[in-house]
């Protein structure tokens, strides 16, 4: 996607946000609603290739009912695939602080079979669902949607109830246990 379009995307959901905001501000629900939520971290691999990861994603407040977030990456090492995803995040995980990120996110939203693209895969190896399984842009990139952002992730598992929930990146089903792909954006429902 070329720069100019995703600043007119950035844009609207940026005005989106702040429209929300105000309203909710105006009815007593709530001070403020963040238009967008970011992380970064670098990752060295064992081969010793540094990779600057950038996400961000927004909104990050939520109607209670659920929404969607728009999802950008850059950075990523294009040699191993992500899966990008709405989960609950581990007790033992202070975001923002990797050296932390010792626990796989989980559960995620809605599981593993998703279809309604509220995950998504992105790998530039051929396997995947068309749709779901995108591929990486230029410098590791990727913009995409999450859709069907809900507060419930599992049975007893509640968004701001139960747990904590986040926009998460981390290593596909080919390296499982690799955190160093870890990245966090909490999101929010409003009540």
């Amino acid at each position: 996607m070329r720069r100019s379009t995703r600043k007119l995307l950035w844009r609207g959901i940026i005005a989106a946000s702040a429209g929300l905001a105000l309203l909710l501000s105006q009815t007593g629900t709530a001070a403020a609603c963040p238009a967008a939520g970011y992380a970064q971290r670098t990752v060295t691999t064992a081969g010793g290739s540094t990779f600057h990861l950038s996400l961000i994603a927004g909104p990050t407040t939520q109607p209670a009912s659920g929404g969607r977030s728009v999802v950008e990456g850059v950075g990523y090492n294009t040699e191993q695939g992500i899966f990008l995803a709405f989960c609950a995040i581990p007790s033992t995980v202070k975001v923002g602080d990797p050296t932390t990120y010792t626990a796989l996110p989980t559960p995620c939203l809605p599981g593993h079979a998703t279809k309604d693209g509220s995950s998504r895969r992105i790998t530039n190896t051929a396997t995947g669902t068309p749709g779901i399984t995108l591929p990486y842009g230029p410098d590791g990139s990727f913009l995409t949607s999450l859709e069907n952002l809900q507060p419930q992730i599992a049975d007893g598992v509640v968004c701001d109830v139960t747990v904590e929930c986040a926009i998460v990146t981390r290593a596909d089903f080919t390296a499982t246990s690799d955190r160093s792909y870890d990245q966090y954006i909490p999101v929010h429902f409003q009540r």
